[in-house]
């Protein structure tokens, strides 16, 4: 079962390199690899806090496991210790993927460029009520396929007047496909 970012490859018909179609084709139950996490000021940390990211962190071990939940996936993240839970479905009539990480949900676009998966924060709520353009967080986020066959990510968010919110980079080691299906 594709996830969100598959269904929006599919209908958008993106080209992307063969490890984020094979991930977001079907995505594993767990992955793997390594991650650091950059953080910004208090107001930052404490609003992260509240969505379940972790603090600034060097170089750790990082999982993700993704299950099917109804229409769409949960992604639980692990940093080292900290763990970050949403829940990742696609919208067909906008066309966007929706994650939900607690109070907060955000209507995210895909694009690609030079080889990666651009996503884009379109739209946030909290509590079900739409933010205004100006407390809505603005990402810089990108996968792509790292030199040595990985999934490689970049993944940040900041607000105006508080900055960047979270940071996370690294990659994941997707497990060797079962070719007895």
């Amino acid at each position: 079962m594709r996830d969100a970012f598959g269904e929006i490859i599919a209908a958008q018909k993106l080209e992307v390199p063969p490890v984020l179609m094979r991930f977001h084709g079907e995505p594993p139950v767990l992955s793997q690899g390594i991650v650091t996490v950059e953080g910004g000021g208090r107001w930052a940390r404490l609003l992260v806090g509240l969505a379940g990211f972790p603090p600034p962190m060097a170089r750790t071990r990082f999982r993700l496991n993704v299950t099917p939940q109804g229409k769409g996936h949960v992604w639980q993240r692990s940093f080292g210790k900290y763990l970050t839970r949403s829940h990742l479905c696609y919208d067909p009539r906008k066309r966007r993927a929706v994650e939900r990480f607690g109070p907060i949900e955000l209507e995210l676009s895909a694009s690609v460029q030079q080889g990666a998966l651009l996503i884009s924060v379109e739209r946030a709520c909290l509590f079900g009520l739409p933010l205004p353009r100006a407390l809505c967080p603005q990402s810089a986020a990108v996968e792509f396929e790292t030199p040595e066959g990985h999934l490689g990510f970049d993944i940040s968010a900041s607000l105006p007047r508080i900055g960047l919110l979270v940071r996370y980079q690294g990659h994941i080691v997707l497990p060797e496909l079962d070719l007895r299906r």
